[in-house]
């Protein structure tokens, strides 16, 4: 058996002093040295760190942005699933130009890159309210952590303005003991909501890529779950990033990536396998057989994009009409509009004239391979987060020696910069061929920061298992849909692929119409499964295919492929990674195919 990788967490002292020993001592770092056991690491307490726990999976934070490798006791470190570690480390990437100079930061612990400290610009780090702020559904109304949540207000958290007067003030209006609509409560996002902030300013010198200076850069870090226990909800957290400018360096950061990044151990350490889906907007580890730990059952991790950064782009969201290159509301005209999920009780936020971004890249990085190292310095990082290797060159699907592509799909036609985006189930297209330890980031971009305009990413962390290794993935899969269509609908967690009639009675077999159509980017697709007994007599529906073809007849989307019982449903389609087009939607059931026409307009 291989020995598995223990745990190690970088406080920034740690991070400081081995960055100072290498700028004395001339030394090149170790590429494939394993992950050793640090015995430096100080259990993290009082608001430095906090875990959520509170469905399957159990997942620490740390106030700086760090995920996954931190300790807090009993649980000790990692992400875990099934009572074995299934990540290691995990946190951003984000690369950009500012008057005209590239930089490059991030979180990203097991590469040797923390270059933010908790708090804000204008309080410091040590600013003692600049914690992990926490909040449950089941917490007493207008009790303790409610009202810890002002300081988290003062710190720029969101809040449920009940009486509208623009204060965040939890008081019990009436004194009737419970919550009201018209009184004021946290930003309360599924039943465990964390938030904290942070921002970039750990000096140059600190830093492993030493010539990047802080840049004056904010992140609000909103984490929660749900406390499910079956379903997409109880293998699922959710992360938010809202992205601030504060102007310390410039008004205006220009192409600016965040990429969400990740060093997975799905078990043991030195075989793991990424692979992307451009259509879930997601990048995956996998395990291709069993593993030390957790034997014939290894999950899939998957990091979902659900929510992307909003982008205003002349003649492609808004119609430029005083040609300025900007979005002007009440001069321009909004072709497209974006929109930002608040949860049920802050609502929706539109953008008019503006769209939410998709993925722009996936890659790994690893170990042993001189053009796939660790990125050492802000070029080497910025490579990565445009799709290319370490080295700045684009990968050829035909030629690249980590993967191959099966299945008869012509290598030249696969996008190089979505790596190994094939099935690793069906065997084909793209598929990897390293079992090791891996990196993954899942990039999107270029957007612009502007000065005090906050840009938001929503990331969904999601673990997989199935019967088998490749079992996972398409149970990941699953749940990154299903995830998708929670978001899409303002995490209103009734709403499913099921609606709530399923329970009628249905005597036929029926395809309707997509809505809105046309659309972009996401539409509904609604049919009913008729209620009589399948050959084996048992009445409970039958085998259902839905998927979706471009006028060539090349499938671009499974939606669903189950055995589904009787009942009405509606599945929300997501097309922001297809381009303009006429789309065909054909259901399969038993001997049965209907099939209708929908037209994606961007």
């Amino acid at each position: 058996m291989k020995t598995p990788k223990a745990f190690r967490n970088f406080s920034i002292f740690t991070v400081i002093s081995f960055l100072i020993c290498i700028a004395l001592s001339n030394i090149v770092l170790a590429q494939d040295s394993p992950k050793k056991k640090s015995n430096q690491i100080t259990p993290q307490l009082n608001g430095d760190a906090e875990a959520l726990d509170i469905n399957n999976i159990y997942l620490p934070f740390e106030k700086n942005g760090i995920i996954a490798n931190v300790i807090i006791p009993p649980n000790g470190s990692g992400g875990q699933f099934a009572g074995h570690v299934f990540l290691f480390s995990a946190g951003f990437f984000l690369s950009g130009y500012t008057n005209g100079n590239l930089w490059a930061n991030g979180v990203a612990p097991s590469t040797i890159v923390q270059d933010y400290l908790p708090g804000t610009y204008q309080t410091g780090s040590n600013d003692p309210n600049a914690i992990i702020y926490v909040v449950n559904s089941t917490d007493s109304a207008f009790g303790t952590s409610w009202h810890m949540w002002t300081n988290a207000v003062d710190l720029g958290a969101d809040f449920y303005d009940g009486n509208g007067d623009g204060v965040y003030n939890p008081v019990d209006l009436n004194n009737n003991g419970v919550w009201d609509p018209n009184e004021d409560m946290p930003d309360l996002l599924g039943d465990r909501t964390l938030w904290c902030v942070y921002y970039d300013g750990v000096p140059a010198i600190q830093r492993r890529w030493n010539t990047v200076n802080p840049q004056g850069i904010e992140i609000k870090q909103t984490v929660f779950a749900y406390a499910m226990a079956n379903g997409s909800l109880s293998n699922t957290i959710f992360i938010r990033y809202r992205i601030r400018n504060t102007g310390l360096l410039s008004p205006k950061l220009d192409s600016v990536y965040f990429a969400t990044w990740a060093d997975p151990d799905i078990g043991q350490y030195d075989d793991d396998v990424t692979g992307s889906d451009v259509l879930l907007q997601a990048g995956y580890s996998y395990n291709h057989n069993s593993d030390g730990e957790y034997g014939n059952q290894p999950p899939t991790f998957l990091a979902d994009q659900i929510g992307g950064p909003t982008v205003y782009i002349p003649g492609e969201t808004f119609i430029d009409n005083n040609g300025n290159g900007e979005y002007d509301e009440g001069i321009d005209t909004p072709i497209d509009t974006a929109q930002v999920m608040r949860g049920q009780n802050l609502g929706i936020r539109t953008f008019p004239g503006a769209k939410n971004m998709s993925i722009s890249s996936f890659v790994e990085y690893l170990n042993g391979d001189p053009a796939l190292n660790d990125p050492s310095n802000k070029e080497e990082a910025r490579n990565y987060m445009l799709g290319l290797n370490r080295i700045g060159e684009v990968i050829d699907p035909c030629t690249f020696n980590h993967g191959v592509v099966l299945g008869g799909v012509d290598c030249s036609t696969v996008d190089p910069f979505f790596w190994f985006s094939g099935d690793p189930v069906t065997n084909v297209g793209w598929i990897s061929t390293d079992q090791e330890d891996v990196r993954q980031m899942l990039t999107t971009g270029p957007f612009t920061l502007k000065e005090n305009e906050e840009k938001e990413i929503f990331v969904a962390y999601i673990v997989g298992q199935g019967s088998t290794p490749l079992g996972a993935i398409p149970v990941a899969r699953q749940w990154s849909h299903d995830d998708q269509i929670y978001y899409d609908n303002n995490f209103d967690i009734t709403v499913s692929d099921v609606s709530s009639d399923n329970t009628s009675v249905v005597d036929e077999f029926q395809l309707f119409q997509n809505y809105p159509n046309p659309f972009n980017p996401s539409t509904k697709i609604k049919f009913t499964i008729p209620q009589f007994p399948l050959l084996g007599g048992d009445g409970r529906g039958g085998l259902i295919s839905l998927k979706v073809y471009d006028v060539l007849g090349n499938e671009v989307a499974t939606l669903i492929d189950e055995q589904k019982p009787a009942g009405t449903y509606e599945v929300v389609f997501n097309a922001g990674s297809l381009s303009s087009g006429i789309y065909f939607y054909t259901l399969q059931y038993n001997n049965s195919i209907l099939s209708k026409k929908m037209i994606l307009l961007k």
